[in-house]
């Protein structure tokens, strides 16, 4: 159950309209008040917020999306807690997701259909490189951008109940965590589950798109738990029209019982996905691909994802396919639909001749996997472009070609031994001649501020570049933003030093003691926090300081000075959540009072005084050393101070 009244504030996010509602919390569209940017911020759910366990699984989601950087994947901007509740803000999509779409009766064709499931392969594929299964692939989680052709678009969202890999224990073996109509057997069973549990969902996502609806519905989710788990999958062609025989069979494969018979991983899917859309005739031809013409396996596939599959076949042999289908062909295809059409078929065209290349990289040196494999229509003419090979090219054939390739290279290598060593003994001695060559000002500001301008690095790694400007161009007109640059890494350098423990036999500076004993009250609050930083400045002026520890002093003194615009945002919202608080203890004890006033048993008004009083006493124990809650205690002391209703027993 949600809060009745919408939140208003959420760090800097101001809270606008609720865009949806899920079991752990609710999304609203947000203004971050130090950007104006429109963000999404997704809050835990009040209820909830007490709930050890789903608290842990709200942070978990948080901790997932953190690793995950992909343009197929909703990002996380930011996240924390507001009077104990967790919340993070993400990137917001405009747009519609594929549920709303499907329920809208949107028909997808199958070129659609794979360029959305190619989208996700490329998510999935470095969702598990990080070791997390999304877990609860669905048309709902997968949002279409706007003004975007299918494929173009796709964010895959709400890993809320992902799992790292021999992580947290609410999704430990014998759970069942998910949507019923998109869950894996193994998921379905509570049994232990892994990336192809993923696959298989998305061989629903696939069937539900071209088919209007999943393989198995029922009136209660146990019905569809069980059908998911033992009764096999129809094939979506016996639903939807126009589905090439290759896709058929391929989201037949996704949808086995048995992981081990689905692909081996979302790279391998994205291969074979690639393979169809590229190589199955579409509005150009309507004739299948005959069982030598398309080979394709996946098994062998390193787990690498380039960002164009095609690249990943570089220069090796290739097979040229020509095909023309005279006349009505059972699948003329009109490529990837408009976004405005409906229509579920497609009408078949006549055909023209095509050429499509299939790279060996799909067909070379791979075994123990499926071949899609259709019969050439009576109709179809195929022949081979003779200017490449005279027949048509099988796994054997690829092997065979490949040993020659293999053999041709051998040969080639012993001609370009003489031409690498002198080569490579030119590398040496060019790149000994610029190792040893004294930088320019030029170069090393280039370096310093690749450095200084990149958010992945650390600023430490320009220190020798910094340390060479200065010391051999200290009259460049760019040695001030160096020097600023050498002071900022000083800082950080102190502000690690301060972090670590002090030994037990070292004396500190003045300075550096009371700074240390200032940071130590950040965890207790960071009002008292930032009062003694405050205090700690105007203890330590620079004109006090003695010439010798002049430099360090200032030093210390900035860092102070960091921290101190740091820790104020912090310490004004602690300070109103904190004004919060107290308002609602003192309406607390207010409230007690009236109940004992119309009590008529002095027993009964002496055990509410007494609650009253351990209320108002919890304000001053509470907010004793917080100087911005100090009325707050005096206020508490003085309604202590007064007699209580007259007939009741003092405490």
């Amino acid at each position: 159950m949600f809060s009745a009244m919408q939140p208003e504030q959420f760090g800097p996010y101001r809270i606008g309209p609720r865009l949806g509602r899920g079991g752990m919390g609710a999304v609203y569209e947000a203004v971050d008040t130090t950007t104006g940017a429109t963000v999404a911020v997704k809050v835990l759910a009040t209820h909830l917020a007490d709930d050890p366990g789903l608290k842990a699984r709200f942070r978990a989601e948080i901790e997932t999306l953190k690793e995950l950087r992909h343009p197929g994947i909703v990002q996380l901007l930011a996240y924390g807690e507001q009077d104990d509740q967790p919340y993070f803000a993400m990137e917001i999509v405009r747009g519609q997701s594929l549920e709303q779409l499907l329920r809208g009766g949107r028909r997808f064709s199958w070129q659609e259909t794979v360029a959305i499931a190619l989208s996700v392969t490329k998510a999935l594929k470095l969702a598990h490189d990080h070791g997390v299964v999304h877990r609860d692939l669905k048309p709902a989680n997968l949002l279409l951008t706007e003004n975007l052709a299918p494929g173009e678009g796709v964010k895959l969202a709400d890993f809320g109940i992902a799992k790292l890999f021999g992580g947290a224990a609410h999704t430990a073996h014998g759970n069942i965590i998910g949507t019923a109509e998109y869950m894996a057997p193994e998921q379905a069973a509570g049994k232990g589950i892994d990336h192809r549990a993923d696959l298989y969902a998305l061989g629903l996502v696939m069937f539900a798109m071209l088919a209007g609806r999943p393989p198995f519905r029922g009136g209660q989710v146990t019905e569809i738990i069980e059908k998911q788990r033992r009764t096999p999958a129809p094939r979506v062609s016996s639903l939807a029209a126009d589905v090439p025989p290759e896709l058929d069979a391929l989201i037949d494969r996704l949808l086995s019982k048995d992981p081990s018979a689905r692909p081996a991983s979302a790279l391998a899917l994205n291969r074979l996905l690639t393979a169809i859309e590229t190589f199955v005739p579409g509005a150009e031809a309507g004739a299948a691909l005959s069982p030598d013409q398309l080979v394709i396996h996946d098994a062998t596939l390193p787990h690498t994802l380039d960002a164009d599959p095609a690249a990943a076949a570089g220069s090796g042999d290739r097979t040229t396919i020509f095909g023309q289908t005279p006349g009505a062909s059972g699948g003329g295809r009109a490529g990837m639909a408009n976004q405005g059409t409906e229509s579920p078929v497609h009408t078949p065209r006549p055909s023209a001749p095509r050429q499509q290349a299939v790279p060996a990289v799909l067909t070379a040196g791979v075994h123990d996997d499926a071949t899609f494999q259709q019969p050439a229509e009576a109709g179809a003419s195929t022949r081979v472009d003779t200017s490449i090979r005279n027949r048509f090219t099988t796994v054997a054939e690829l092997q065979r070609l490949e040993s020659v390739r293999l053999t041709q290279i051998r040969s080639r290598q012993a001609w370009w031994r003489g031409g690498s060593a002198v080569l490579l003994l030119g590398v040496i001695l060019g790149g000994g001649y610029l190792l040893l060559r004294p930088f320019s000002a030029d170069d090393l500001y280039a370096r310093i501020t690749m450095v200084a301008d990149s958010d992945a690095a650390d600023l430490r790694d320009a220190d020798d570049s910094i340390r060479r400007f200065l010391t051999r161009y200290p009259d460049d007109p760019r040695a001030g933003e160096v020097r600023r640059l050498n002071r900022t890494m000083e800082i950080d350098r102190l502000e690690r030093r301060a972090r670590r423990k002090v030994r037990s036999d070292r004396l500190l500076a003045p300075i550096e003691r009371d700074y240390r004993a200032a940071m130590a009250r950040e965890h207790e609050s960071p009002s008292v926090c930032l009062e003694a930083l405050r205090a700690l400045v105007a203890l330590h002026p620079d004109s006090n300081s003695d010439a010798a520890d002049a430099a360090e002093v200032s030093l210390w003194l900035e860092l102070a000075q960091r921290q101190i615009a740091r820790l104020t945002p912090l310490a004004i919202d602690e300070q109103q959540q904190d004004a919060r608080r107290i308002d609602a203890t003192f309406a607390a004890a207010a409230s007690l009072e009236s109940d004992a006033a119309a009590l008529a048993d002095p027993a009964a008004r002496a055990d509410v005084f007494v609650r009253r009083r351990a209320i108002l006493e919890s304000i001053i124990h509470t907010y004793a050393d917080r100087p911005h809650a100090a009325h707050a205690v005096r206020s508490a002391s003085a309604l202590l101070a007064e007699p209580d209703i007259p007939g009741a027993t003092s405490p």
